[in-house]
């Protein structure tokens, strides 16, 4: 017994030892999500920074597209201002040439014709005084007024030409601010177009950092759920384990009352013996009682040699209401299944399912039989491994026993049994099992 709890102590280790990486497992993942998440969090406020950026200078873009377009029209009004005043210009200079032409022609007139004193002879021949001084007068006047016209004419020339320059400077300016306003919305653009694919880079990394953080919480939840598991596995062998201890505590309890109480029977029946000595040594007519004594007192001896089988063979018969196997596994199912039929199993030292075939029958608790229904099958093949958690028998130390429920003509038969972890449950059913290397036995 103190071998199986020191095993129940070793496989509870194990699972232990099983369980705690499974924790450590779900601390890395939560750890490794808890980067991710500040991966997103750093990710996201770059990509907003940015963002506001592109935004800001959005705006100064627009800004720009608005003075571009007063600007452009600006520069229209100057075309169409400069073309007007090139047509004004053009038209006054033409008429400055015409008129020089003609003053021109009269005066080549003049002088193809030998005319150059018509003035003069034209003032000469006038019939009167009167008519001299308004010839003169006449001439004078026409003289004038074509040298005052050409000159008002080349004046209002000089003040076109100023204007025209004038119109000229503000093209060239207004032409200069358009070159400008277009480098700025380029370099604006292109600053725009490099904020938007920084934007775009933080955006990649956050679904990516989004979906590695959604794998690692798949993981973790997996790795909880496996952690569940295990800790469930170590509740359930612990219940064993304390199952175990309180059947050894009570089968221990039970071994010393039973010895202790054959020991006081054992000292009862020797005082008789002497007593019955006694009476033959002042009675020469009792001897007959004398052969009695002693025959008790060999009774008196084989009752202490009794007494010492007594204290390490477990009895043979357990006790009623006493079921010394763990609660929910394959031993306790068989005790439960006899003790309904008024037939209490003892504890088998050790009493895993697979060995009752063997230590229940050298420890005289059970006896050999053969197959049939309603009697006790165990092993330790591949279909009796123990607790039902697994299909290959070497995974298993601890085999497996249960109640034959029917044999079938191929010689298989079938099973009534339970299995601790739920994989066998209570009463659970199965057939045409193999009956290779499975030892049958019944209660003593």
């Amino acid at each position: 017994m103190k071998k199986k709890l020191i095993s129940s102590l070793v496989i509870s280790t194990i699972i232990l030892s099983v369980v705690s990486p499974s924790y450590e497992g779900v601390a890395d993942t939560s750890a490794d999500i808890a980067n991710q998440e500040v991966t997103i969090a750093n990710a996201q406020s770059e990509k907003d920074k940015a963002q506001s950026q592109v935004d800001s200078i959005q705006i100064k873009i627009d800004n720009l597209i608005k003075q571009q377009k007063n600007t452009k029209k600006k520069i229209e009004d100057i075309k169409n201002e400069a073309r007007a005043l090139n047509q004004k210009i053009e038209n006054l200079s033409r008429s400055i040439a015409d008129r020089t032409n003609s003053l021109e022609a009269q005066a080549r007139s003049a002088q193809v014709n030998n005319s150059s004193n018509s003035s003069f002879d034209t003032v000469i021949n006038s019939k009167s005084l009167t008519e001299a001084i308004q010839r003169i007068t006449a001439i004078a006047t026409v003289s004038s007024a074509n040298k005052q016209m050409i000159d008002e004419q080349i004046k209002e020339q000089k003040a076109l030409n100023k204007t025209s320059d004038t119109v000229k400077q503000n093209y060239n300016q207004y032409e200069n601010l358009k070159k400008n306003l277009d480098a700025q919305a380029n370099d604006l653009s292109t600053q725009q177009a490099n904020l938007r694919v920084a934007t775009l880079n933080y955006q990649a990394t956050i679904e990516a950092a989004q979906d590695k953080k959604a794998k690692l919480i798949k993981q973790r939840i997996a790795a909880e759920e496996i952690a569940k598991k295990e800790a469930e596995k170590a509740r359930k062998v612990a219940e064993v384990q304390a199952v175990a201890e309180e059947t050894y505590k009570q089968q221990t309890r039970f071994v010393k009352e039973n010895v202790s109480s054959t020991s006081s029977f054992n000292d009862s029946t020797s005082t008789g013996s002497k007593e019955s000595s006694s009476t033959s040594t002042g009675s020469k007519e009792s001897s007959s009682t004398s052969t009695d004594s002693k025959e008790s007192s060999s009774t008196s001896t084989d009752s202490k040699e009794s007494s010492d089988n007594n204290s390490i063979i477990p009895p043979k018969t357990g006790t009623p209401g006493y079921n010394p196997y763990a609660g929910g596994g394959c031993t306790d199912y068989v005790w439960q299944f006899f003790a309904a039929k008024g037939i209490y199993i003892a504890n088998i030292v050790n009493g895993n399912g697979g060995f009752w075939g063997t230590n229940g029958v050298t420890q005289g608790v059970l006896r050999r039989t053969a197959l049939a229904p309603g009697v006790i099958a165990s092993g330790f093949t591949d279909q009796f491994t123990g607790y039902g958690t697994s299909t290959t028998s070497g995974s298993s130390p601890y085999g497996h026993v249960a109640v034959v429920t029917a044999v079938h003509p191929d010689g298989t038969f079938d099973v009534q049994e339970a299995g601790y972890g739920g994989a066998f449950p209570w009463g659970n059913v199965r057939k045409n099992l193999s009956p290779q290397n499975v030892i049958f036995t019944l209660p003593n």
